[in-house]
């Protein structure tokens, strides 16, 4: 068996960014100047290699995260490519909770956009360094400096983190042709013979010198500012640093995410991939320098459990995503530390139980290479696990530990499904559980009043590709509704609930008495303090009733967020309580709770950015108005070019794609992206009681 490979060459990363950037284009470039392919794939060819899905060669975006392991210069990178749209942000958080450094990819004209936002402050939450690669640098209407301009004001406001240009591009628009790297003051000029593999060094372009040298006198002023006591010291004499000691210095600003450095090029064209594959290399963490994950013990959730990055050390794994398959589930793994090795078993503390794992795979998009171990910093694939799903932990039995897991958004839409026949109702039944197991931002429930079957996502396009799931990957088929929105209630004050649940079941006497306060809540759990004095076996019985509550069995009839709730008291009798007198004890109390504390009717409210040339502003902003949005700015990133930025509610924004092109004559673009729930003003709420 080969030896294990080395953690500090080791690098985790992900390619992230807004729909169109170019994301999946640059990761093709990658693939290809590594070695790992020797061809490159084309997303308007429909043949790439890490858009896999017959569903995403047809539509040219990505729809699934896909995983990738490849060489450069004696590193590993395991890299992960997510997609852009945000129907599919679920596939962004996930990815980033286990990657150790990013790469945020920005369109040259249309710099920081709304999915761009979303995914900047992804990687914030998971506090993941990153870097930039500006792209489509070719196109007209590209500006370099006006985006790194636009992410200093949007993305790091009062220069925290420094956003750090250490590109400079050759030429501008059809005339880019090159890029200087300002530390070792030259000009990479790309081959087109060999599709940019050859890249040769020559010298800086004239008229380019000043803005080269002052380009390097801030990257060494950064350099000097992270870099080690001997490097500021050097500096403050007025000594010049060398390479090395910049780069160090550069390293260290970005594994503490003060720095964010700033590279350039056009994928498309073929410019640009090799350096920004060496400063992944150069700047981004290793497993070590990510360092120790902290988690908890399972049977006390207040209690910190450390590991360090060993493969010694006892096991930890963070499920990140599973995808069905026909004999099983693909479930994909990040090793923190310890060795996972075929045929282990292993302990899932929040299912509470036993696993055994079977083939461990190191997945190439959907090609997979079997393999016989895994250690800290590998992200492998395995088949044979039954319980485990995304956001669960592996570790030993005997030395267990609790990961923090993902948390998602909730679901803005909804249509109704049914199968089309009655051959084809259980196999209906058992794909949409399959699918909301694969897809955490999916759910599928069936409405009590009229029967039907009703799946929830993040939007049409979403939806859409669900459906098509079903069909093509489990035979079964059905007709769908119309796409509606997806209303929420919460809780307008603090309530009190009490219930007991008192019934003869054969001779067994059953009794349960739940005292529960609601009240608008702030995202943590109120839960545990007061679970704790109940039995473990009864704990789950609670949270189960008020789960059943609050996905529509109280107020409005419809899911509940933000509320929080607290266990006040609880009367066990030891021969008469059951888990099943629990959970509906608690079940009743947290809807008369809710019912006292008065439901509000929340609807899911969009950010929206529209791009729209100057000359159609005044449709626009008429058009959006009339769909009760509130405008945030107007912005004017360039000649004839206006940029709308707001708020609306998602329930207005149907059809909105081609009012838009009418008003517009199609030259107007738009995204939307999740922003918040609010609530239903009162004359509109009226009707929309269940």
């Amino acid at each position: 068996m080969a030896p294990p490979f080395p953690l500090d060459r080791i690098r985790n990363i992900g390619i992230i960014a807004h729909i169109d950037a170019g994301k999946t284009t640059v990761s093709e470039r990658i693939l290809y100047y590594s070695g790992k392919e020797h061809r490159m794939g084309e997303v308007h060819e429909g043949n790439t290699v890490m858009d896999w899905m017959e569903e995403e060669r047809k539509r040219g975006i990505t729809i699934t995260s896909a995983a990738t392991t490849f060489p450069w210069k004696g590193c590993r990178f395991n890299l992960i490519d997510t997609p852009g749209h945000v129907d599919f942000t679920a596939e962004v958080e996930r990815s980033l909770r286990v990657l150790d450094g990013g790469v945020v990819v920005f369109d040259g004209v249309a710099g920081v956009e709304a999915q761009s936002e979303t995914v900047w402050h992804q990687a914030d939450r998971y506090h993941v360094p990153r870097l930039v690669f500006v792209n489509k640098l070719d196109r007209m209407g590209a500006d370099f400096a006006r985006v790194v301009e636009d992410i200093r004001q949007r993305l790091a406001p009062g220069g925290a983190p420094c956003v750090l240009p250490m590109a400079l591009p050759v030429g501008r628009e059809a005339d880019f042709h090159g890029i200087v790297d300002p530390v070792r003051r030259i000009m990479l000029r790309f081959e087109h013979g060999d599709r940019g593999r050859t890249v040769v060094e020559e010298k800086v372009p004239p008229g380019m010198s000043d803005a080269v040298e002052a380009a390097r006198a801030r990257i060494v002023e950064i350099a000097a500012e992270h870099g080690d006591d001997a490097a500021t010291q050097k500096f403050l004499e007025g000594g010049d640093l060398s390479e090395e000691e910049i780069l160090a210095g550069i390293r260290r600003g970005t594994l503490s995410r003060a720095v964010i450095p700033v590279f350039c090029g056009a994928a498309l064209k073929d410019i640009g991939i090799q350096p920004l594959l060496d400063a992944v290399a150069a700047f981004l963490p290793s497993p070590l320098d990510a360092g120790e994950v902290r988690g908890h013990d399972p049977e006390d959730l207040a209690k910190t459990v450390v590991r360090k990055p060993d493969r010694k050390g006892p096991l930890s794994a963070l499920v990140f995503k599973t995808f069905s398959e026909k004999h099983g589930d693909l479930v994909y793994l990040r090793v923190y530390s310890g060795t996972l090795r075929r045929n282990d078993q292993v302990f899932n503390p929040g299912k509470d139980k036993v696993e055994r794992v079977g083939q461990l795979l190191r997945m190439h998009a959907n090609h997979r290479e079997p393999v016989e171990e895994a250690g800290p910093g590998d992200i492998v694939a395995t088949l044979g696990l039954r319980f485990t799903a995304t956001g669960d932990t592996l570790c030993p039995r005997k030395d267990p530990v609790l990961l923090e897991a993902m948390r998602f958004p909730e679901t803005v839409m909804s249509l109704a499904i049914e199968p089309r026949s009655s051959a084809d109702r259980d196999g209906l039944a058992d794909a949409l559980g399959r699918l909301a197991k694969d897809d955490p931002t999916f759910t599928a429930r069936i409405d009590e009043e009229t029967g039907q079957t009703v799946i929830s996502g993040m939007g049409e396009l979403h939806l859409e590709v669900l459906v098509n799931r079903l069909t093509r990957d489990f035979g079964v088929a059905a007709h769908v509704g119309k796409p509606r929105v997806a209303f929420r209630q919460t809780v307008g004050g603090t309530a009190r609930g009490e219930a007991v649940f008192e019934r003869m079941v054969g001779e067994k006497r059953q009794f349960a008495r739940v005292v529960l306060e609601v009240f608008p809540g702030d995202g943590r759990d109120h839960l545990t303090p007061g679970l704790a004095k109940l039995p473990p076996v009864l704990r789950n019985a609670v949270r189960s009733g008020i789960r059943s509550s609050e996905q529509g069995g109280c107020g409005l009839g419809y899911p509940c967020v933000n509320v929080g709730c607290r266990l006040l008291d609880a009367t066990v009798h030891p021969s008469d309580a059951t888990e099943a007198a629990f959970e509906a004890a608690a079940s009743q109390a947290f809807g008369e709770a809710f019912d006292r504390g008065g439901a509000i009717l929340l609807e899911p409210v969009m950010s929206v950015v529209v791009h729209s040339p100057e000359e159609f502003l005044g449709s626009v902003l008429g058009d959006l108005q009339r769909r009760r949005a509130v405008i945030e700015s107007i912005e004017n990133p360039g000649p004839g070019l206006r940029v709308v930025r707001g708020a609306v509610a998602l329930a207005e924004m149907f059809g909105y794609s081609t009012s838009l092109r009418s008003v517009s004559q199609g030259r107007a673009g738009f995204s939307m992206e999740p922003r918040a729930y609010a609530p239903v003003p009162p004359d509109r709420a009226r009707g929309m009681i269940l």
